[in-house]
């Protein structure tokens, strides 16, 4: 058993180092769910920011983790499994160990250590001074409405002794940029709108942080290739209609792994409560050969604080689906979700009604599950419409508490 929890918090420091977001008790809570989408877009496995968190310690829960969310995380660090990161843990050491070290040799190596400390904390003390890390200007500016999209960071580090310098844009780490002391501006690219929390990161510290609104300008369409989709102009047709243009199905068919395509939807739609409002829409599937035959289909629905992914799939399916209200989450491997099984090859009418955190989805008219979530999904600020393979949506339409529709 000891060896199991010194393997878990390995495990944690490893993910940790691999994510360069220093430690995860400073992490701010929609770091978790950009982490939780990190996960699930690497190794198609769902783990709720809550889990996430408890994982990591920042809130407390009794219990170890589960052996799927181990197995989980030891995917996205490349193990096989939880197993396969156990087994790959620092051996033994090789070699007999000295009964005896010599006290002079033990000196000499606590004065080097002490005198490396000392180094460090004298090196970062203007670093850690307050008054000039709260005088730091922090901010940014997309370049144009249209993707992909450049931002530009804007700062002056003038006064900030170290080298340990970065930008934070986004959850995945391959956007986490390294700058110095002499720059001014940095930049970086984004491949999807979205609102996001861009930090400024020094010796591993959070020294700054604001909110980075993408909007999409209208309904983008992306086919989600890695690492940069393939972009597309919906088809927009009467009645709140979003499709596919013709010329990407033969496309997608002839593709021998599978493939997610997108219809994005981010702007201000002003104060509307992503805790209180009704979402109504029509979904289909068009392919469903091949990789496509589970026809699974997930609304992705954003807030300024959280986000909701509802999947709805062939019945018989169920088991490879996950649900995620905010920090409320449940795996098809752990939970019978097959109420979220229909055929999507004909046109299903869906419903997903939220008021004050409490989650209601129908079906065809009738209501298949409910859950209450704990944390704020802040504002509304957006839809997608995730389709494995290719997909349309007929109509939609989003309420807000007062049975108000919303313009998108």
């Amino acid at each position: 058993m000891a060896t199991e929890k010194k393997d878990i918090v390995r495990l944690k420091s490893r993910l940790e180092q691999h994510l360069g977001w220093g430690e995860a008790s400073e992490w701010h809570s929609s770091m978790f769910t950009e982490l939780s989408e990190k996960i699930f877009s690497k190794c198609q496995v769902m783990l709720s920011a809550a889990t996430l968190k408890r994982f990591f310690g920042v809130v407390n829960h009794e219990g170890s983790p589960s052996t799927s969310t181990l197995d989980a995380l030891s995917q996205f660090m490349d193990y096989a499994n939880w197993r396969d990161f156990k087994l790959a843990s620092p051996g033994k050491r090789k070699g007999p160990i000295p009964k005896h070290i010599p006290r002079k040799t033990l000196y000499v190596t606590a004065g080097f250590f002490i005198a490396l400390i000392m180094i460090s904390l004298i090196g970062s003390k203007r670093a850690g001074d307050p008054e000039v890390l709260n005088a730091i200007p922090f901010s940014s500016r997309p370049v144009t409405n249209t993707y992909p999209n450049s931002v530009v960071f804007d700062f002056d580090l003038k006064g900030v002794n170290s080298d340990s310098l970065f930008i934070q844009q986004y959850w995945d780490p391959t956007k986490t940029m390294k700058i110095n002391r002499t720059q001014k501006q940095a930049t970086g690219i984004y491949y999807f709108p979205g609102y996001f929390r861009a930090k400024l990161v020094i010796e591993g510290e959070v020294i700054k942080e604001h909110d980075l609104f993408l909007r999409s300008d209208g309904w983008i369409g992306t086919l989600d290739y890695q690492p940069v989709p393939k972009y597309f102009d919906p088809i927009i047709g009467n009645k709140d209609n979003i499709g596919h243009p013709e010329l990407l199905l033969p496309e997608i068919q002839e593709l021998e792994k599978p493939i997610v395509t997108t219809f994005h939807y981010v702007n201000d739609l002003g104060n509307i409560s992503g805790d209180n409002f009704t979402l109504k829409a029509t979904i289909k599937v068009n392919w469903k050969e091949k990789w496509a035959v589970c026809q699974t289909t997930r609304i992705y629905i954003l807030g300024t604080d959280g986000a909701m992914i509802i999947p709805f799939t062939k019945q018989g399916c169920s088991s490879d689906i996950a649900l995620m209200l905010n920090d409320f989450y449940l795996n098809g491997k752990e939970h019978d979700l097959s109420a979220f099984g229909a055929d999507l090859s004909q046109f299903t009418d869906v419903q997903i009604r939220v008021k004050k955190k409490t989650v209601t989805v129908s079906v065809e008219g009738v209501d298949v599950f409910e859950a209450k979530y704990e944390d704020t999904m802040g504002r509304f600020v957006g839809l997608r419409f995730r389709f494995l393979g290719a997909g349309e949506v007929e109509s939609y339409s989003v309420l807000d508490q007062f049975d108000n529709e919303i313009a998108l």
